[in-house]
């Protein structure tokens, strides 16, 4: 019978695993490898011309292999590669992994220890969220209490999330955003944020997933309890795992050619029929696997692939970052730590190993003999200035780096360590000969893939959809997920187990090990499921104060649950209830919704927030404009399924735009120090419809169930940068009212007024560098810049009987529409939503303030509109030819004509005019148009209720009369 044969490229962690495991059930298995070697990033890299007579070269690396407790595919695999260990005996490569006692942490004012084994075995949620609270609070890194305690309740509510969840609302928000870091300490955000992200990969916590950062951070915690947390190798990984994996895999029949690149995929029709090699040979075979790294796979994905294979479309949106290893040689053994240890306070994001301790063949066979020990260093951040050098690393020479590295570990010492190291001194260094210096800068052959927000959905499976063709490697869909030698070996896992379902094989398929997490919680994730379905948030919302008390009920409240959950799906099974689960999540999920309608929200203002006990406050929240406003449109939304999450959210918008007017009355109140300040009291207690606000408060809710305080923040800057425009605005249009009061510049003067716009911009731009927004406030300078160009174009233009309505939209465009695009984009920025979705709310935005202007136009002219507050006829009487000007003239010119001769002086005859025309009727049309444009642009966007509210304003600021 034909043995099968399987072409595997790339002979990293995936490519090995797949060898392996194809070889061990009899199929014929080719690796090609681009190096001269394998093992891709986790092979060892001997120091080119460091050996002595007899001796063999340093053993130089990537950088340090890292296995924690929760790695199980890797050991699986580990223990089925026979080797001689280090006394001589027989054994397996599992045998080889060595258990470090403790990470060590430390910064430059103190130093903490994380012990990578408890003498436990409880893998109680509660128990592992009290230890880490302990851990940090307690450690003398400066955390405050309730940082930590908030970041307590963001894991526990990770935790307990469904799958449903976590994939569609965390997945789309950066860890920094959910973990809430602008608004807290910079301890928090150093420590415990920025630190615990960089352990984990070379990721920044302001661009990587939540999702992949909790589920991935707490298997790091779990380990602690159930094995051990951080596993090394006893040798040079290529001596002690890679090159007795090679041998076996040779004498399973494995055949490798190594040196030789691929470059393309040959096709005979739809299915692969050969890979093409750099040295231009063709191989052929059954069945191809594509284990390469991101940035090669990415290279070959041309047309011809593409077309077969639309799933790697989105292969260029992954994102790679630089993580590369030096290493340095000592002249003695010394021991920082018995484990890793990480260097909190490190611009490069340092972390080392002493790797001599774990090897007991020593280090005398490397080099000349006199190397002791051995630091091995990872940096993990190539774009922050240095210490000393003062420069990137990416912009450093080989010498800097070794210069800037050395000073940043120093200074993080106490100084007895610190002259142990010293006294050590550095015989030799080595860093990652996959940096590259060239003349155009530093190069890097060896980048690693990043979990960034949003990249589960561009990341392919490892079925591709051609029917002999499949990729594996760190970057593909695995329950793992984090980009690590763990989940290389799991996605080799799934392609061999894909190919037998192919060949129909009697073998058996490869075993798959999925990340195990509390079985006390999953009644608490199937609550969640069902309340995430119903557009409903998550149960922690409900709970106004999270703390010490509250932790140590859900340990208690989770252990019942684990006791009960076992007795009650006994008793499920036993009655046949388990076949009627879908006609009981449905009578669940009616009454949990019931339950929260009775729940009072939580959010950051609920101590503002209307109820049943301050009366007055809350007539006073109903006699607001604004409010009403709120309420009518909230009030308007027929959708039972989100009803519960409508009422919260109406008094989350509520209590925040009274937050908003609260810090201009504060602000009028406390700023009279001279006429400019008394023009902004003015100006700003005169509340008008807070659209944009809204908007932005909105937007910000698209993809969380709380308005942060950055929301509220954002909302004040974009009503102060509207405010500033109105003071102009007035000024530019000799206008003598504005909301039934008279302008600024009638009340106080020209100059008064252009200086206190002036101070309002200038202030609200201030405030999005204050809270960390520099990419927003750049943004906002460019709209600014755009409406002070349509202004001028509108200015200059004034009288000109020759215009068009495309050259009024596209000045209307700039002068209204990019704020309300930048209000909502910003948002949505700082409600922590995903590329895609902020795209989409500045879309939506950007017709929102079209539609807005043109019923604006409408208002100014219209003879049946209310009061409006502000000087009528403004627009012709300064020459303004406005929308439905502009069509009514294009249908009855020589109509128009005559009204111009008159000078547009009878108001009366004017409106007759335009409605003879239709040309009110027709704008209001244009304006809904647009609104429509708008909702079309959020259709990517998930249901919820912020997004139903956000698109019946839009619709209602078209129906409004002033």
């Amino acid at each position: 019978m034909k043995q099968t044969r399987v072409l595997i490229a790339g002979a990293g962690i995936a490519g090995l695993t797949a060898a392996h495991e194809l070889a061990e059930r009899g199929y014929l298995v080719t690796v090609v490898e681009a190096l001269a070697a394998p093992g891709g990033k986790s092979r060892s890299i001997p120091v080119e011309g460091s050996a002595g007579a007899g001796q063999q070269e340093l053993p130089g690396e990537h950088g340090f292999r890292f296995f924690p407790g929760f790695y199980r595919h890797i050991p699986d695999t580990m223990a089925r590669i026979p080797c001689v260990l280090a006394d001589g005996s027989y054994g397996s490569v599992a045998d080889n992994l060595a258990h470090t006692s403790r990470t060590l942490a430390l910064s430059k004012k103190g130093r903490w220890e994380v012990p990578n084994q408890l003498r436990s075995s409880s893998r109680d949620a509660a128990s592992l969220l009290s230890f880490l609270y302990d851990l940090f609070v307690g450690s003398g890194v400066d955390v405050p209490r309730e940082d930590m305690l908030h970041y307590v309740r963001c894991v526990f509510t990770m935790l307990t999330s469904s799958d449903e969840r976590r994939f569609g609302e965390f997945e789309n928000i950066s860890a920094w955003d959910y973990f809430q870091a602008p608004s807290r300490s910079e301890a928090y955000q150093k420590y415990v944020i920025n630190a615990v992200t960089r352990t984990l990969v070379a990721c920044r916590a302001a661009d990587m997933s939540a999702r992949s950062n909790v589920v991935v951070g707490i298997q790091l915690l779990s380990d602690i309890y159930r094995s051990c947390a951080d596993r090394v190798l006893n040798g040079p990984t290529s001596e002690v795992w890679i090159a007795p994996w090679v041998t076996h895999l040779q004498h399973l029949g494995v055949e490798f050619i190594q040196g030789v690149s691929v470059e393309n995929v040959l096709w005979d029709g739809d299915a692969a029929k050969a890979l093409q090699l750099s040295d231009g040979t063709e191989l052929t075979a059954d069945h191809f696997i594509l284990a390469l790294p991101l940035e090669a796979l990415q290279t070959i994905s041309n047309e011809d692939m593409l077309v077969r294979a639309p799933s790697l479309a989105r292969l260029d949106e992954l994102k790679t970052e630089w993580m590369n290893g030096i290493l340095f040689y000592l002249g003695q053994d010394i021991e920082l730590n018995h484990g890793h240890t990480i260097f909190l306070d490190a611009p490069w994001a340092l972390t080392s190993l002493c790797q001599q301790r774990f090897w007991p063949r020593g280090l005398k066979q490397y080099g000349d003999g006199t190397v002791c020990g051995i630091l091995s260093v990872c940096i993990s951040d190539f774009d922050a200035p240095g210490d000393y050098i003062r420069k990137p690393a990416k912009d450093c020479t080989p010498a800097e780096i070794q210069e800037e590295v050395w000073q940043q570990i120093l200074a993080h010492l106490a100084p007895a360590d610190r002259a142990e190291l010293e006294a050590a001194g550095v015989i030799a260094c080595s860093i990652d000969p996959s940096l590259r210096w060239t003349e155009h800068g530093m190069e890097n052959d060896a980048p690693l893939f990043v979990n960034t927000a949003g990249s589960w959905a561009a990341r392919p499976e490892v079925d591709i959809g051609i029917s002999n063709l499949f990729v594996a490697g760190d970057f593909v869909r695995t329950t793992t997920d984090v980009a690590t030698m763990e989940s290389a070996n799991e996605s080799a896992r799934l392609v061999v187990n894909r190919i037998l379902d192919l060949t129909a094989s009697s073998a058996a398929r490869c075993q798959l090990f999925p990340l195990e997490e509390p079985t006390a919680l999953t009644p608490l994730k199937v609550i969640d499921k069902l309340r995430f379905e119903a557009g409903l948030p998550h149960l922690l919302d409900l709970v106004p104060v999270f703390s010490g008390e509250t932790m140590a009920w859900l340990g208690g409240m989770t252990s019942r649950v684990a006791e009960y959950s076992v007795k009650a799906g006994d008793i499920v099974r036993q009655l046949g209830w388990d076949q009627r689960l879908p006609e009981f999540e449905s009578k669940a999920m009616r009454f949990i919704n019931n339950l929260s309608r009775g729940v009072a929200p939580v959010s950051k203002w609920a101590s503002t927030t209307p109820d049943s006990k301050s009366g007055t406050a809350e007539a006073q929240a109903n006699t607001s404009g604004v409010n009403t406003l709120i309420n009518d449109v909230v009030g308007s939304i027929n959708d039972k399924a989100l009803a519960d999450d409508l009422d919260k959210l109406r008094a989350r918008l509520i209590s925040a735009l009274d937050q908003t007017d609260k810090h201009f009355r504060e602000y009028g109140a406390s700023h009279q120090r001279h006429l400019i300040d008394g023009v902004l009291a003015d100006s700003l207690f005169q509340s008008g419809k807070r659209l944009r606000a809204s908007c932005a408060l909105l937007c910000s809710m698209l993809m969380r169930r709380f308005l942060s305080e950055e929301a509220v923040q954002v909302a004040i800057i974009t009503e102060s940068i509207h405010a500033a425009t109105l003071l102009h605005d007035d000024i530019i249009d000799e206008a003598d009212q504005r909301r039934g009061h008279p302008t600024a510049w009638k009340k106080y003067g020209v100059g008064a007024g252009v200086l206190a716009g002036n101070l309002l911009v200038s202030r609200a731009v201030r405030s999005l560098y204050r809270i960390g927004y520099n990419g927003l406030a750049d943004d906002l300078f460019e709209v600014i810049e755009s409406m002070i160009a349509a202004e001028s174009d509108q200015l200059s233009g004034r009288r000109n009987l020759e215009a068009c309505e495309q050259d009024y939209l596209r000045i209307i465009d700039g002068k209204t529409a990019g704020l309300f695009a930048w209000s909502c984009r910003a948002g949505a920025t700082v409600g922590g939503c995903n590329a895609a979705t902020v795209t989409a709310t500045a879309h939506f935005g950007r017709h929102m303030g079209l539609a807005f202007q043109l019923i604006d136009d409408i208002i100014d002219l219209a003879p049946d509109t209310n009061d409006t507050g502000k000087t009528r006829y403004t627009d012709l009487s300064t020459g303004l030819l406005t929308y439905p000007l502009l069509l009514a003239r294009q249908r009855d010119p020589q109509g128009f004509d005559a009204l111009a001769a008159n000078g547009f002086a009878d108001a009366a005859e004017i409106s007759a005019w335009l409605v003879a025309n239709e040309a009110l009727e027709d704008t209001r049309a244009e304006a809904a148009r647009q609104i429509a444009m708008g909702v079309e642009a959020l259709l990517p966007v998930r249901h919820s209720a912020a997004k139903a509210t956000l698109i019946e304003l839009a619709r209602a600021s078209t129906k409004r009369l002033r």
